[in-house]
Formats: structure tokens, sequence, C-alpha cells
């Protein structure tokens, strides 16, 4: 059985490493905070899954697996737990660019990092090296405790984000996020209650099953398909951007421009550089564009523009 779940895990892997190469080439591509963003989400979870892997291989096939391997693992593992709530959050929180979001992101980070230093302190989790026998401290169900009030405020700032965005195009990608994020919260909070009060575990191949698993690699193959859909190296010609269009959005000259150079898969970077243009610049031009069409990226720009809508 255990073979059959670490064959299922690396398959599951295998999509998610394939969905996050497109994300990180589109992000690196546009220069969009967003994408790059959902990026470092999706790429720590991915880590966290091949931890689960590699704890499962050498519990099964390592005969001399000691204590200590399993608690390192089991460590890195549960930082990389806590990582994937503080990039939710701070995701949510800057795509409603709240305007002390990066601030209040910083400080989930710090506590983070504190509860990660709780998890190893003596108050922590501590090896029995002699028994391969891991205690739990005060220290511990702090940092937990912390990690669930974190991944509770993600989730209702998700929530909070799909209904702005209900009515664009970024409700599909959005809506597949948070029921990924949500699935992982229901886990999160079960197991917590499940293992209040547990004082000690003995070494174990049994991690569990990731049910989060499922609708990460579901969500893996909507990416694929999502960031394929317009290839943003395809260059386009200034007749795919119809007069009607122009006028419907009141696009105005400069700005179809930049739209233009969205199409041909120019970075803000390159843009500027081509038009004469500061950065910034490209930047306010594009959030007049977003706000113009109602769209909050370059992927549903492009849509927009393609579907001549």
């Amino acid at each position: 059985m255990e073979h059959l779940l670490i064959a299922y895990d690396v398959l599951v892997i295998i999509i998610g490493f394939t969905a996050l190469s497109n994300a990180i080439v589109w992000a690196l591509r546009t220069g969009e905070n967003e994408t790059g963003n959902f990026s470092i989400i999706y790429a720590l979870y991915t880590l966290m899954l091949v931890v689960v892997v590699l704890k499962k291989y050498l519990f099964v096939n390592v005969g001399a697996y000691s204590g200590w391997s399993w608690y390192t693992i089991s460590g890195i593992y549960q930082v990389l737990d806590f990582a994937v709530v503080v990039a939710t959050l701070h995701y949510f929180l800057d795509a409603h660019q709240f305007r002390y979001g990066r601030r209040i992101a910083a400080v989930f980070l710090l506590l983070m990092l504190f509860s990660s230093g709780l998890i190893f302190s003596p108050i922590g989790a501590t090896l029995e090296a002699g028994k391969n026998i891991i205690h739990f401290g005060m220290g511990y169900w702090i940092a937990i405790g912390w990690n669930a009030v974190a991944f509770s405020c993600a989730i209702v700032l998700g929530y909070w984000l799909l209904g702005r965005v209900w009515k664009t195009e970024k409700r599909t990608f959005t809506l597949g996020l948070l029921i990924f994020a949500s699935v992982g919260y229901a886990e999160s909070i079960l197991s917590f209650i499940q293992n209040f009060g547990i004082t000690s575990v003995k070494l174990t191949s049994e991690q569990g099953f990731l049910y989060s698993s499922i609708p990460y690699a579901l969500y893996g193959i909507f990416l694929i398909v999502y960031f394929m859909r317009y290839p943003i190296s395809t260059p386009q010609g200034s007749d795919e951007i119809s007069t009607e269009f122009l006028t419907k959005y009141g696009i105005t000259e400069r700005e179809r421009e930049l739209i233009l150079k969205v199409m041909q898969g120019k970075s803000n970077a390159d843009i500027a550089r081509e038009l004469f243009i500061s950065l910034p610049t490209v930047k306010t031009h594009l959030h007049n564009i977003y706000k113009k069409l109602d769209v909050d990226s370059r992927y549903d720009l492009l849509a927009r523009v393609r579907a001549g809508q």
C-alpha cells in the first residue's frame, strides 16, 4: 500500500511541476506580481509533497532510517506547511491591494519564523533518539495554533477576493485556488483537533494521506491549460485590436501600443525600453487598461482582447 501511495504522490508531483513551470515562465515573461506570488504558493506546496514522498520512501526502503532523519524531515515538512500558509496570506493581501498589505504579510512572516523556531526549541518538538520518539511541548502547540489562526485569516481574505472577482475572467483561477486552499485548511484544522493534547509519537511512515493533493493535482491540470491557452510569445499584429474594441473601452493610442506589446509577450521592462518610458509609467498605463476592461491580469487582458469583447 505504501508503494502505491508513493506512486500516487510522484504522479501528483509531476503534474505540479509541469503546472508550476508554466506559471513561473508566465511570471518571468510578464513581470506580474500576482502570478509570481501564486508561483511561490504552488512551489512550496510541491516541496511539501516531495518531503512526504521522501519520508515514506526512506521508511519503506531504507532499513537504517534513523530517528534523527525522521525528526529532521518532519520538521522541514512542518516549516514548509507554515510557509505555504504565509505565502497564501500574502497572495490574498496583495490581490486586495491593501495599503499596508505588505507590512501585514511581513508581520505574519516574522511570526512564522518565530513559530518555526519554537518547533525546534527545547519547549517544542524534541527527539528521544534512543526510542525514536518525538515529544511535543507547549512551544509546538503554540506554533500549530498560530498557524491555524493565520490560515483562517487567509481563507477569509480568499473568499472576500472571490466575491470581488466573481464577475471577471479571474473568477475561475481564484475559485480553483480557493478550493485547493479550503481543502488544505479543513485538513489542517481537523488534524489539529484530532491530535491536540498528544504528548509524543513514535517513529512511523504514517504521514497520512494529504487530501489537499487531490485538488492540487486537478488545479495543476487546469493551470497547464490556463497558461498554455494563450501563448504569450505569439506575436500579434495591430489588426488584432479592432476599432470597435478601442472605442468601446475608451483605449487611448498609448494604451493601444502597450496592449500590442503585451500581446507580443513583452515584459514591463521590455515595454518601458521600447516605448522610451519609465517602468512606473508602464505599470500606471497597465493599471488604467485593467480598470477600463475590468480585468486583473495580463492573462485576462489577452483573453478579453483576443475575444474582441
